[in-house]
């Protein structure tokens, strides 16, 4: 009886400790929204701004290219996106967010008044590209600049 009662217990703590040594895989993107706004051309002792922490919702879609989206009149709105939604995050006051996500391609937008907004593409006319790769943190910086002058 004794050895059945050690050999159980020896049969849970060696359960116990492998699940206690795996460690949990996450992925994601941590991520700073900036704001830019005004006249930023560069000149003579002008140093180039970096723009201001700001907290603003940003909306994460499957990857979306530019013929999934409603554009709005305004350059870099989107009325509509066409894809799916995946999650919403919202930054702090210095900016900073963070999210898990699985592996897989996404974009970003946040919520404006005037609507959806995101300015970057890559070749093939997805709108702010970002990949996120199994057990690895992605770094994006969101800048919002449509009220900036270049």
């Amino acid at each position: 009886m004794t050895s059945k009662i050690g050999f159980f217990l020896g049969i849970f703590l060696f359960t116990t400790l492998s699940f206690a040594q795996k460690k949990k895989v996450t992925q994601g993107i941590n991520g700073k929204v900036l704001w830019k706004a005004g006249n930023l051309m560069p000149g003579p002792g002008v140093k180039p701004s970096k723009g201001s922490p700001v907290v603003r919702e940003i909306y994460i879609y499957e990857l979306t290219s530019s013929k999934q989206t409603e554009a709005a009149e305004e350059g870099g709105f989107y009325r509509k996106i066409n894809s799916k939604l995946v999650k919403k995050v919202k930054s702090d006051k210095k900016g900073l967010f963070s999210v898990l996500l699985p592996p897989g391609y996404y974009s970003l937008f946040t919520k404006e008044e005037k609507g959806f907004y995101a300015n970057l593409f890559d070749d093939a006319m997805n709108i702010n590209p970002v990949q996120v790769r199994k057990g690895k943190w992605d770094t994006f910086e969101f800048v919002i600049d449509y009220a900036a002058v270049y």
